[in-house]
């Protein structure tokens, strides 16, 4: 009767061995654990080893040591945080601004599909033309939004005044521009309101009058400039000088996302007529 030996466990046990970093180059001939030295103290100056006991071989753990960073539990002062800004609120004026919100349609789309470098030069194509726009009736630039422009004005005429030379810039170029960096379609939205100076190296505002203007802009159809009622009342004994020039489209009461129903009127150069109207959209769509 044969005998039936039985398989010998390996020898060639892994092991997870802590030691100090002064010890890491060095690993014993034996697989006996090596002394413990030092304590908790020494703890954190410690790294873990993969050590195989067949072929003593060494191989780092991928974890950190010890903890990259530990949380400040120290808490923010929010007395402190709170009175600076109700100081800064306090000793701040409000403004009474003509807003302009510009934006220029599919800017997104456009860098997806042409890429990151001419969906800059796009982009900063029609914030240029704007800027220039805007400086012949004394508007300022409050901030470049990337693919549009926030702007005020102190009258609103002017405003109104720079968004159809805008307008007819862009059309009157639009072959030349479509060439260089595709169809240039924007918006524009126009409200009158009083603002809050944002105190910062950079000028800013804040208000209701801001929120508003970027809702009027984004109602606006392809290439339309839209104000509303504050504007409308602010410009309509003007229209008798700038008959020959400005035209302006039938009141429309929308409903602006957090602002509420307001009326809004379309205003447009005069030889270029109206978006709204259905024979100026069948017109843009064969050009």
């Amino acid at each position: 009767m044969s005998a039936v030996r039985k398989p010998q466990k390996s020898s060639s046990e892994v092991k997870v061995l802590t030691i100090p970093k002064s010890s890491a180059s060095r690993v014993p001939a034996t697989n006996r654990k090596p002394a413990v030295s030092q304590k908790s103290a020494d703890k954190a100056n410690a790294v873990d080893l993969v050590v195989s006991s067949s072929d003593l071989a060494v191989v780092p753990r991928l974890a950190a040591s010890k903890p990259a960073s530990r949380v400040n539990a120290k808490p923010l002062d929010m007395d402190e945080i709170i009175e600076e800004v109700a100081h800064a609120i306090a000793t701040t004026q409000d403004h009474y601004k003509c807003i302009m919100f510009t934006d220029l349609e599919s800017s997104t789309e456009y860098k997806r599909s042409m890429g990151h470098t001419k969906g800059y030069m796009r982009n900063r194509l029609f914030c240029d033309i704007c800027e220039r726009a805007v400086e012949r009736y004394s508007g300022q630039v409050v901030k470049k939004l990337g693919d549009g422009v926030l702007i005020v004005f102190e009258r609103a005429i002017d405003a109104v005044m720079a968004s159809m030379l805008i307008k007819s810039s862009l059309s009157n170029e639009r072959k030349k521009l479509k060439k260089i960096v595709g169809p240039m379609n924007f918006r524009i939205g126009i409200t009158c309101g009083y603002v809050k100076e944002i105190p910062g190296k950079e000028q800013d505002f804040i208000g209701h009058a801001m929120d508003k203007g970027a809702r009027i802009e984004s109602q606006a159809l392809r290439n339309q400039i839209l104000i509303d009622e504050i504007v409308y009342g602010l410009i309509h004994t003007k229209l008798r000088d700038y008959s020959g020039d400005i035209l302006i489209g039938a009141p429309k009461n929308m409903t602006l996302k957090g602002v509420g129903v307001s009326t809004l009127y379309e205003v447009s150069p005069k030889q270029m007529g109206l978006e709204s109207s259905l024979g100026s959209r069948m017109k843009k769509m064969f050009q």
